[in-house]
């Protein structure tokens, strides 16, 4: 099979523009003997036989599909372009409608053959692949995953606004672009992700009255104790929107944010989210991350939002908890619109609160006013005393001084600072730990088998300044 050709000194394929066949379009093609060995495709510097890897976003793979899917494949240089072809080809449920070299080629070619796939390079002659994407997109229903040799986030993020489904970065596997176009077409009669046990995942928010609880240690650690469970599927929200740390807790370098998300047109469905998600290895646990720079959160509760009439926040809170049984959201110290967006529609809020005097009394204000003035019943609230040490105020003190049970009390322990500097959660390593053991027990208190309760309307509540 053809690798893909060496790096020129301009960061581009060398042989980009070399004469080949090019704008083809495929007659039905013979189906492929199944269980033919798949050869992963070398990227640009890799020796035949190395790993690849690649891929954006996770997600199962269906079902093989009664019909094949139609892919259109545009990729300027012809190795690299026969190379996916190969690729696409060895998969019996895929077809592949023709080729294209350049980006206007690909939009004539889209309006004529209505692939159900387009694989796209970003870096096209004529008209490069955002602009092409954009262009089709506006004339048809198809799903396009774009391809790059570039892994910066900026890629990704343009990619996105330009409409692409996903964001393959060169080079990755057989296996990892069947994935990525047959997670972009579901099969018919299918949803294109996993439906949760009972129907609707659970929402979990974790909240605290003031920083320097753990409060995000908590929600990073019991994310990673919940998708620790079978069969289930848990995610990660990091909604504090200025200063979001869950990614750095867990050793990730986000490649997409949630405010990429927001600078999408177009509905947020589970099909738009999920190329952002950002995989946890060796769990069944995503994280959607907070944005990079603080001056994003306007873009998805402030004046930068693309469309000031949406709730973003809602609307992708919505998508995941219609493909996961569990979402854990990470929020930040305040009462603005994305967290207050999260306390409606979560079916429990995790409040963390720490045995000092100062905390209780802060923690004391924040229950007053989430039962008192928004009203939400008192069985949707726990509090959770953390950092918690025989010198501190007892937690029959502090229910007492809160006019409100302790749910759970997780100790103290040196293991949590060890775990942040690490970037590994201490609930994923393998050594137990007092706190793990109490995250895991809490987890348990938390997410019983069934399925969530209802949810309480979002639309009751204008703002908080009118209660005042």
């Amino acid at each position: 099979m053809v690798g893909w050709m060496g790096l020129g000194s301009n960061g581009r394929e060398a042989g980009r523009g070399a004469a080949g066949p090019a704008d083809r379009h495929h007659p039905e093609r013979p189906v492929p003997a199944e269980g033919a060995a798949r050869e992963p495709v070398p990227g640009p510097g890799k020796a035949p036989g190395a790993i690849p890897g690649g891929g954006a976003g996770p997600g199962p793979v269906p079902a093989p599909r009664p019909e094949r899917i139609r892919v259109l494949v545009v990729e300027d240089a012809e190795p690299v372009r026969r190379s996916l072809v190969e690729m696409l080809e060895m998969e019996p449920d895929f077809h592949v409608v023709g080729e294209a070299a350049d980006g206007e080629a690909a939009a004539a070619m889209a309006a004529d053959l209505r692939p159900h796939v387009i694989l796209m390079d970003i870096n096209l002659p004529r008209l490069d692949g955002l602009a092409a994407a954009e262009r089709i997109l506006r004339q048809l229903d198809t799903r396009i995953i774009m391809v790059s040799v570039e892994n910066g986030p900026e890629y990704f993020r343009r990619a996105m606004q330009a409409g692409a489904c996903d964001f393959l970065v060169k080079p990755f596997s057989p296996d990892a672009l069947a994935e990525a176009v047959r997670r972009a077409v579901p099969p018919a009669g299918e949803p294109a992700l996993v439906t949760p046990q009972g129907g609707r995942g659970r929402l979990i928010t974790v909240f605290s009255a003031k920083g320097g609880v753990g409060k995000s240690t908590l929600a990073v650690n019991l994310a990673v104790a919940l998708a620790k469970r079978p069969d289930r599927r848990t995610v990660l929200v990091d909604l504090d929107l200025e200063l979001g740390s869950a990614a750095m807790l867990l050793g990730i370098r986000p490649r997409a944010t949630l405010a990429d998300l927001c600078r999408r047109e177009g509905a947020l469905d589970p099909q738009a989210v999920a190329p952002a998600l950002h995989p946890v290895s060796g769990f069944r646990l995503s994280l959607l991350p907070a944005p990079l720079f603080p001056h994003e959160a306007a873009e998805i509760e402030g004046e930068g939002r693309r469309d000031p009439a949406r709730n973003y926040t809602a609307e992708v809170l919505e998508a995941l908890r219609s493909t996961h049984d569990f979402v854990v959201v990470d929020t930040a110290a305040n009462y603005r619109d994305s967290n207050l967006t999260a306390f409606d529609m979560s079916d429990l809020l995790v409040v963390v609160t720490t045995s000092d005097i100062p905390a209780v009394a802060n923690t004391a204000k924040c229950l007053d006013l989430l039962i008192q003035k928004l009203e939400y019943p008192e069985e949707k609230v726990r509090v959770v005393l953390n950092l918690h040490e025989p010198s501190g105020l007892t937690p029959d003190e502090v229910a007492h001084g809160l006019n409100f049970p302790v749910a759970h009390v997780l100790p103290r322990d040196p293991v949590a600072v060890q775990a942040a500097n690490a970037g590994v959660p201490f609930c994923a390593r393998r050594t137990r730990s007092p706190l793990g053991d109490a995250v895991e027990g809490l987890a348990e208190k938390l997410a019983p088998s069934g399925p969530g309760a209802p949810v309480r309307p979002a639309g009751r509540r204008l703002s908080l300044l009118g209660l005042f």
